[in-house]
């Protein structure tokens, strides 16, 4: 299915609130790199700047619906997001095998990039994005 191993392109994290998430930065020395609002998944995403070459943090701040809810509430480690070049072909790879994603097809992400998590059935859940950048 993968002619190589996938880029690991970021790992995300829920945080609660903003609150958390500013303590999260000032905890690690983070600093904000962009972030923007996935509608689909009622969430803010703050990307924090990498150090080149390196996979970046993705703090989560949901905004209602069930990540909300996510570790009860308190929020934690919640996915690890590979890149790929052709999201859509990966989906159609992966229905062929019986292995189905969340969404029926790719979302706009909070960057410059389309994404979808791989049902965490599959994973014995464990939770996959795959992201498609623009």
């Amino acid at each position: 299915m993968f002619p190589e191993t996938p880029k690991i392109h970021h790992v995300g994290v829920v945080v609660p609130d903003m609150e958390a998430s500013e303590n999260y930065m000032q905890i690690f020395g983070h600093s904000e790199d962009y972030r923007g609002y996935v509608a689909p998944f009622q969430c803010w995403c703050i990307f924090l700047k990498a150090p080149p070459g390196q996979p970046s943090v993705e703090l989560i701040v949901p905004d209602g619906g069930p990540l909300a809810r996510f570790n009860k509430g308190s929020g934690g480690i919640h996915h690890y997001a590979y890149e790929t070049p052709d999201i859509a072909k990966l989906q159609r790879d992966l229905a062929a095998r019986d292995i189905a994603m969340v969404e029926p097809a790719a979302v706009k992400g909070a960057g410059n990039f389309l994404c979808n998590f791989i049902n965490p059935i599959a994973t014995r859940g464990v939770i996959v994005e795959f992201v498609q950048l623009l």
